[in-house]
């Protein structure tokens, strides 16, 4: 029998409540994480477009609001997804009448005290440039520290978006609102 020393015991006490959520205590996800998880699985999150290439004519969602359009092939492909990283939903949009797409995959949803996150990975079709001036809503090059900075400072005085370029294509996303 292999005896586990108190070093291990407390490390896998400590991995279980982190894993179990400890409700308010809880880490909350950023657009950082988000980032992250493109990084690390960015074969899969392409797999979202090779089996939903597009264009897309009205909004979509998996799964559907209506458990009348549920089908089998999206419930097997978000279980799919579900597997390797945490997705609540995606939405499919059609960018106006340019025949370009906008998928948004939904990682987490969460309230931190009395604010509402949304945190995801937002692909366009068309690169996308994005207005200036725009009090609560900013994209940056990269994603990095800078984000949640501005974030923070920005939603303070209401609700505050923020996108952060991965490459051409795919962004991270995050709304506190």
């Amino acid at each position: 029998m292999v005896r586990l020393g108190p070093v291990f015991s407390a490390a896998a006490i400590s991995l279980g409540l982190f894993a179990a959520g400890c409700g308010e205590n809880a880490p909350k996800r950023t657009i950082l994480d988000a980032a992250a998880i493109y990084a690390e699985h960015e074969g899969l999150l392409q797999s979202i477009r090779a089996a939903y290439p597009g264009p897309y004519e009205d909004f979509t969602r998996i799964p559907a609001r209506d458990p009348a359009d549920h089908n089998r092939m999206d419930a097997d492909f978000l279980k799919f997804l579900r597997d390797e990283i945490p997705v609540e939903f995606i939405d499919f949009f059609p960018i106006g009448d340019s025949g370009k797409d906008e998928l948004d995959v939904v990682l987490w949803r969460y309230q931190a005290g009395h604010r509402w996150n949304t945190v995801s990975l937002v692909y366009f079709s068309m690169a996308m440039t994005f207005a200036e001036g725009e009090e609560n809503m900013r994209a940056f090059d990269r994603c990095d520290g800078n984000v949640l900075e501005w974030l923070q400072r920005q939603s303070r005085n209401g609700s505050a978006s923020a996108f952060c370029h991965i490459n051409d294509h795919w962004l991270a996303y995050q709304k506190v609102e």
